[in-house]
């Protein structure tokens, strides 16, 4: 059951919605990263966030939580 804050957000915007479960071309770097040549945007960001999780990429300073970036 979704809160009525993102009902009202999907009923009012959807449009933004749509950006992002469709399917999008990716560069070639980010094809390789992920294994596929097309993926929607919400689906490439919670893969590149697991990655950030299962390999303790994700660095805590003070209250605020970033992420480091080691290439």
């Amino acid at each position: 059951m979704l809160p009525q804050r993102l009902k009202k957000t999907i009923t009012d915007n959807p449009k933004k919605l749509a950006n992002l479960i469709d399917l999008a071309n990716l560069p070639s770097p980010v094809r390789e990263f992920v294994g596929q040549s097309q993926i929607s945007r919400l689906g490439c960001f919670f893969r590149v966030w697991s990655y950030i999780k299962e390999n303790n990429l994700q660095v805590l300073l003070g209250s605020k939580q970033q992420e480091s970036c080691q290439l």
